[in-house]
């Protein structure tokens, strides 16, 4: 049987009992600062091993009970797959028992058990009254079913009791995740001599091996994993729900802070735009305004922000539920289904949990439509959430759906598969993949595009595809993947091209109704006249023809390669130009000058030097000094 890798908190007033249990069940006094020694209370998280069973591989966590170091208690029970409530029998619920058990609560944390500590100090009577009390307390939470044991810690009361409540509530914990992309909050770093600098964290999915290289975020450095440790015992790899400690190469010491996350590269990005639901916590006072400086706790990191409603411009204590947005000061590293903690600054409190619907969220606009939405995104099955990523997103590879779902790596690839067989999906190269519907929303809007481009310009073979793909960029649709969507229906016939140019395959361009005959008129003066053209508003005028109608069949002709460019007002027929210039070559086969192309064509030099240098332009000639060569093309 494979071990399991499980983390429980210790949590619970000061002087509770916290850290005197840890030690009674690990042998380990997790007090390791001087501060803390001389205090004789907990300010930062401690970790110990804890044995159970041989297959389960247990850290415990004791975090601070004190009101001022709330930031630490929340950093430490980041990640932690069930908690024992500590609560002294001689003192009974505290403050910061209700304050812990409220962001338990909100966080989710999925197993509990009640340890009534210093069971010792009282008698028989008052400590039935204190577990009756805790009872009350613990009513309408998840902790309203968890086991209580009474222990003294001191004298071993209950310790066996609490070992085999342990070992029945994480029975019950479901499994983490080892198969997802590698994530690990950093919750402490310090350096040992010798050796560089070390991290520690809760390893929230995945797997690490020693050698390998990960990603720290959101400084975006590469690092290398020299040598990992649990518990001060060497480890070749470590997975999801071990507290791990990695000896790492590429940054110092400095570089590195509580709340960065190290990642396998490439698989997680940074984000300072949250979509979020938000459940409130029953013990707060204090209403909260549309955007509010906040405190986002996620994970180990603590970022400022400011919370914005989409339904309401005040968010009164004690509501249920609520969808909003959250804007922050600085990057942090998550992904859809992330737990977190919301408090005031100031007057400081625990107003609301969480959990991130969104992690790469744009802005939204205030009202219902943007509630619904949201709702619906909360509610997407796996599939749905695939789906509405492509929608946001156009096209996505299985990294980046895994990326934006929340869901590892495995999973997306078997959905991908399933929807490309199902016809859902659509594969387009480079491994990325869209919807059926993203494929056929995105290209009749192109082919609804050109209808109308044609019907503007119906002299013009088509519009040129670059500006159709740039067209698309202004709407959030990568420029790549309407390229290859161009291409695709090009090769199925479903678009034509002509050179740069895209058109619908039923469109023939031709004269706007009603113009045919003055157009055609034009046409026979101007090729009429040769090399010596008029400038192209003179024919226009002359033929009676609109401005708008003259620049569109200059266009066109140009285009089409049915005329070659003069100046900005002066075009010459095609079949006039290479007439002309077959005269010159037969007249001189290898090489002229100006004055010999002045007796094959009687020009002016208004004409003669500006057609000269347009065979120079078009690689049929190539000037040396004075005169022109004719090249092979």
């Amino acid at each position: 049987m494979a071990k399991r890798m499980l983390t429980v908190g210790m949590a619970g007033h000061i002087d509770h009992g916290k850290t005197t249990l840890t030690k009674a069940l690990t042998n380990i006094d997790t007090d390791r600062l001087k501060e803390e020694k001389d205090r004789s209370i907990s300010i930062e998280p401690g970790f110990a091993p804890l044995t159970l069973r041989e297959d389960m591989d247990v850290s415990i966590i004791d975090v601070p009970g004190h009101e001022r170091f709330i930031r630490q208690m929340i950093a430490g029970v980041a990640g932690i797959d069930g908690v024992i409530l500590t609560v002294a029998a001689d003192e009974g619920v505290m403050p910061q028992t209700k304050e812990h058990l409220e962001i338990l609560t909100l966080l989710g944390i999925p197993g509990s058990v009640i340890a009534v500590t210093k069971a010792d100090k009282v008698d028989e009577e008052l400590l039935e009254l204190a577990g009756e009390d805790i009872r009350d307390e613990v009513q309408g939470t998840p902790f309203a079913n968890a086991e209580m044991v009474f222990i003294d810690s001191l004298s071993g009361r209950g310790l066996d009791e609490l070992k085999q409540q342990l070992i029945h509530m994480l029975e019950k914990v479901p499994d983490r995740d080892p198969r997802g992309a590698f994530r690990l909050p950093i919750d402490n770093v310090f350096s040992v001599h010798g050796q560089g600098t070390v991290v520690r964290g809760t390893v929230y999915e995945g797997s690490v091996a020693e050698g390998e290289s990960l990603q720290l975020l959101p400084q975006q450095t590469f690092v290398k994993v020299r040598q990992l440790q649990v518990h001060h015992e060497p480890v070749k790899s470590g997975s999801a729900g071990q507290r791990l400690a990695l000896n790492i190469s590429g940054v110092s010491k400095q570089e590195v802070h509580r709340g960065d996350v190290l990642v396998a590269a490439q698989h997680y990005t940074t984000t300072d735009r949250l979509d979020v639901v938000l459940h409130g916590a029953s013990a707060a006072e204090y209403a909260v305004k549309q955007r509010s400086y906040v405190m986002l706790h996620l994970g180990t990191a603590e970022v400022y922000g400011k919370v914005i409603f989409f339904d309401r411009n005040t968010l009164e204590p004690g509501f249920d539920q609520v969808i909003c947005q959250l804007e922050l000061e600085e990057k942090v590293v998550t992904k859809r289904g992330d737990a977190f903690i919301l408090r005031r600054p100031s007057p400081a409190e625990t107003f609301a949990g969480g959990w991130v619907i969104q992690a790469q969220a744009d802005k939204h606009r205030f009202g219902t439509d943007t509630i619904q939405a949201l709702e619906k995104m909360m509610e997407d099955t796996p599939e749905e959430q695939l789906l509405e990523a492509i929608r946001i997103h156009a096209w996505l590879t299985k990294e980046e759906a895994a990326l934006q779902t929340g869901q590892p790596e495995e999973d997306i690839e078997k959905l991908i598969e399933q929807g490309i067989q199902s016809g859902s999906l659509i594969s387009m190269g480079k491994q990325k993949v869209t919807s059926l519907q993203e494929q056929q929303k995105t290209l009749a809007v192109i082919k609804e595009q050109l209808e109308q481009f044609h019907a503007e310009h119906s002299l013009r073979s088509g519009q040129n595809r670059q500006e159709v793909i740039q067209s698309h960029v202004s709407h959030g649709i990568p420029k790549e993947f309407t390229a290859q969507l161009i291409q695709q229906a090009l090769d199925h016939g479903e678009l034509v091209s002509h050179q740069q140019f895209i058109a619908l395959p039923e469109f023939s361009p031709g004269a706007p109704k009603g113009w045919e005959r003055r157009i055609e008129n034009l046409q026979e003066q101007w090729q009429a006249d040769g090399l010596q053209v008029k400038g192209w508003n003179e024919y226009t005028e002359a033929a009676g023809l609109p401005e708008e109608i003259g620049r569109e069949l200059k266009w066109s002709l140009l285009e089409r390669g049915q005329a070659v460019k003069m100046d900005d007002v002066h075009i010459w027929p095609i079949d006039t130009f290479k007439e002309k210039a077959a005269s010159l070559k037969e007249a001189f086969p290898e090489s002229f000058t100006l004055q010999q192309a002045k007796e094959v064509l009687p020009l002016s030099r208004k004409y003669m030097v500006p057609y000269l240098e347009a065979l120079d332009a078009a690689g049929w000639t190539k000037r040396r000094d004075d005169v022109r060569e004719w090249l092979d093309k």
